[in-house]
């Protein structure tokens, strides 16, 4: 059933007087749906049985013979029934037969039911029995309209209740004023039942209330309309009355309220038929609004308003539970933040700070106390001051503290003793307070021993001074720059002007100066320059003259400028120079002779270098012709081609090529020494796998290693990257070093590593490029520290003499250094004798770009 229906049957309840104009108009703008099918069924059923039994009663009077019938009680009896239950048609049966009696009883003591009926009384029952049944219908109508009115009442206040218990729940869970509005706000319109609800908070600058949370503004009401909480027409509304008089307004019906004029026509669009503004306060005073609305006019009654009321103290409460805690936490966070600047400052202190009471029991210290003390925490807290001093220092450092307590403050150096025994220089200050009602002393302890030692440095620094200020071989002076007059000297100054220093000192610089016109003018280009030197002639006490170099530099010396002139006797120096020029002159005629003589001779070294390297050009063709053919016909004779050889034959020939290609090594390594030296060497880059070249090294050389039973290993790391230069010369260089670690090795091993580098520098004014680094390391004879310097020099072997094991020209290594070079690269070993040798050698992946 709406809220329409429910109106009606509470004007039925009321209106007793008008049952039936009131039942009339409950069924015919009250009822639900399901009630005005009931009760129309219930008509038609009745009309229908009525009709029926008229019929039946007419049609048997023509062979009931106008016998009375029980027929006529059937009507009133099923309309109640049907309509109204079984007690309505106990009612009905009851009435219709007192009105049989009354209406058929033609004898008086003849019964209702032996009478003869007529047609208008068959019309009787019929409209007896229709009106019980509207009248027992009418009844139940409205027994169920107050049941349901109490129902929606209970309803409605139950909302009410939740949308209360809500707010309280929003009262203790949010954490500041704008979410508790907002939450507030929802639970109003999802729990109370309310179209909208918004609250408002006054700008005392602009004197409006601004809608700060709301819930339910769906066609933007809030928008429209303009609070003020001032006397102008805005602010005399419901929400501006309720804000300044500070007690609640009601409105029922928005559209009559006067005081609604100014927003009526925004509420009636909205929907809005009654509303009621609460004030909230903070601290006592007004500082906003809580406004709801309904669309039902006479909403709010003295159960709703009371728990308005009520929501609207309980969110004034929280304000100031909110501002109280507010206070409370921004009390805490000051304090908070008061504590960690305190205990930022005691902690960033450069030195120990404490804070004990009169019975020297500590209170407080920083991590520096504890750190440099050696002392943990629990154990300085059952320290007494006096135990970090030891012997008389303990005496003294008491007789402070007393002072501290008596006089309230005081000072003193002494030595701090820490756990370990250790004693550290200290400067301790200390300060009375009063905290807690106790006498208490704090302090701080600043490690002095820096300072000691630079006092004990500076103290040797000024003796020093003085003493190299005074035994200094040349003369020193400083002279005033106001007055000219010479304010201290050292006894070098004075002994070379034949002068006591008590004599000197006070002296005008004029006094010593030779020429005297020149001084003023090289004060002033000393004033302008800063510095100055110059050669003079200085005056002695005897009035000799001395030539001396004079270097003067203008200084600030406690506030005023002086000249610090250093004085360097020149006189023997000028007379060394005068024989020197002499014994130069005599010189000159036998330099130029020696250097005819040398020139000469290096025209004929170079003639000779010349000739030497012609000869080596013209005859590395000449030479290498002989020997490719012999090799090359002993390979033709050793496969047989001619005709077949025995053991012995082959045995001579292989000797004869072994030989013929230990002739051509030979050759070819004299020839690129040769080359290199003469600057006619060139190397040309292409791109190479620089592991690739490795393996093939150590391929070629093992069987070397096998013959002489060495185990020949190699390590190369997984990306040594591409390289950019000489293939064939970086091949005879590893073979070169593969060779002599072979060669010089007995046994053991030759293992051979490559790794790559990120920054190599062939020099210091190279730029860093990536490098692979190459070790050949090998368990030989090693290498003695004297013939390392050597090493690498032409035609020099560590093993020499006439009975040498090793074979060779001793011109590996030293074309092995020079191709490397020429490569950008650099070799270097290190060996110790008979435990081995690591030769290094390192090459650029790109061949550096020539100059």
């Amino acid at each position: 059933m709406n809220d329409e229906a429910a109106d009606s049957f509470e004007k039925i309840a009321s209106g007793w007087s008008k049952p039936w104009a009131a039942c009339i108009d409950a069924m015919q703008v009250g009822f639900a749906r399901s009630e005005r099918l009931r009760l129309w069924r219930a008509c038609l059923l009745a009309t229908a049985v009525t009709g029926a039994t008229l019929a039946l009663r007419i049609a048997m009077d023509g062979w009931l013979d106008g016998q009375p019938t029980l027929v006529i009680f059937i009507v009133p009896i099923m309309l109640s029934a049907c309509m109204g239950g079984l007690r309505a048609g106990l009612l009905a049966t009851g009435l219709s037969c007192l009105g049989a009696s009354y209406c058929l009883l033609t004898p008086i003591y003849s019964f209702a039911i032996a009478s003869e009926v007529e047609r208008w009384q068959l019309f009787y029952f019929a409209l007896t029995g229709v009106a019980i049944c509207l009248i027992n219908q009418t009844a139940r109508l409205v027994r169920i309209t107050g049941r349901r009115s109490h129902e929606a009442e209970i309803e409605r206040l139950n909302r009410l209740y939740a949308a209360l218990s809500g707010v309280n729940q929003a009262i203790v869970r949010m954490p500041n004023r704008d979410e508790l509005f907002r939450r507030v706000c929802h639970v109003l319109v999802e729990h109370g039942g309310f179209c909208m609800a918004w609250v408002g908070w006054h700008d005392p600058v602009a004197q409006v209330i601004e809608p700060v949370a709301d819930c339910g503004d769906d066609t933007g009401y809030l928008r429209k309309i303009r609070v003020y909480g001032d006397e102008r027409p805005e602010g005399r509304g419901p929400t501006g009355t309720a804000f300044r008089t500070g007690n609640p307004y009601v409105c029922n019906d928005m559209l009559k309220d006067a005081a609604t004029l100014p927003w009526r026509g925004h509420a009636g669009r909205c929907g809005f038929c009654a509303s009621a503004v609460f004030p909230i306060r903070l601290k006592g005073a007004v500082c906003g609004t809580l406004s709801v609305y309904s669309s039902e006019k006479g909403f709010f009654q003295d159960k709703e308003i009371a728990l308005l009321r009520e929501a609207a103290g309980d969110i004034s409460f929280a304000l100031d539970n909110l501002e109280r805690e507010e206070a409370r936490r921004q009390a805490e966070a000051i304090a908070q933040g008061e504590k960690l600047f305190s205990d930022a400052m005691i902690e960033s202190m450069p030195g120990i700070v404490y804070f004990y009471d009169d019975q020297g029991r500590f209170l407080r210290w920083n991590r520096n106390f504890h750190v440099v003390s050696g002392y943990s925490l629990e154990e300085i807290a059952r320290m007494h001051p006096l135990d970090f001093f030891a012997g008389t220092d303990q005496l003294t450092v008491q007789e402070r503290i007393a002072k501290v307590f008596t006089l309230g403050g005081s000072a003193i150096e002494a030595p701090f003793l820490s756990k370990d025994g250790r004693a550290t220089p200290y400067f301790f200050t200390g300060r009375q307070v009063v905290f807690q009602g106790k006498a208490c002393l704090v302090g701080v302890g600043i490690d002095i021993s820096e300072q000691k030692r630079v006092e004990s440095a500076l103290r040797e620094a000024e003796l020093r001074f003085h003493t190299l200020f005074d035994q200094t071989p040349v003369g020193v002076v400083v002279i005033d720059e106001a007055t000219a007059l010479i304010v201290e000297c050292n006894k070098q100054a004075a002994r070379q002007l034949g002068y006591t220093v008590q004599e000197f000192s006070g002296l005008d610089i004029s006094n010593i100066e030779a020429v005297q016109e020149e001084t003023r003018r090289r004060i002033e280009t000393l004033q302008v320059e800063g510095e100055i030197e110059f050669e003079t002639q200085h005056r002695t006490k005897a009035g000799e003259t001395r030539d001396v170099l004079v270097s003067g530099r203008m200084l600030e010396l406690a506030g005023r400028k002086v000249i610090h002139c250093v004085f360097l006797d020149m006189t023997q120096r000028k007379r060394a120079e005068t024989a020197l020029h002499e014994l130069n002159t005599n010189l000159e005629n036998e330099v130029t002779k020696r250097t005819a003589e040398l020139q000469s001779a290096l025209v004929r070294a170079e003639a000779a270098d010349r000739i030497k390297s012609a000869f080596l050009a013209t005859m590395s063709h000449e030479l290498r012709t002989p020997l490719n053919s012999i090799i090359g016909f002993t390979g033709i004779l050793l496969m047989g081609r001619p005709g077949p050889l025995n053991a012995e034959q082959t045995k001579q020939l292989g000797m004869v090529r072994n030989s013929a290609r230990h002739l051509l090594a030979l050759i070819n390594d004299v020839l690129d020494i040769s080359k290199i030296e003469a600057g006619q060497f060139t190397v040309c880059a292409e791109p190479f796998d620089p592991r690739v070249s490795l393996e093939h090294a150590v391929a070629t050389v093992q069987p070397l290693a096998d013959k002489k039973s060495l185990t020949l290993t190699h390590v190369l790391a997984p990306e040594l990257g591409e390289m950019v230069s000489d293939r064939r010369r970086v091949d005879q260089i590893l073979l070169n070093l593969l060779n002599n670690a072979i060669k010089f090795t007995d046994r053991g091993s030759v293992t051979l590593t490559a790794e790559r580098i990120a920054n190599f520098q062939s020099s210091r004014d190279a730029a860093p490029c990536p490098a692979v680094r190459i070790c050949v390391a090998d368990t030989g004879i090693g290498i003695d520290s004297e013939n390392l310097a050597t090493l690498f020099q032409p035609f020099r072997q560590v093993d020499t003499g006439l009975a040498r094991h090793a074979e060779g020209t001793g011109l590996g290594l030293a074309i092995s250094r020079r191709l490397a070079a020429l490569l950008g690269g650099e070799i270097s070993v290190a060996s110790e004798w008979s435990k081995g040798s690591v030769f290094t050698v390192t090459l650029p992946l790109q061949k550096p770009s020539p100059p």
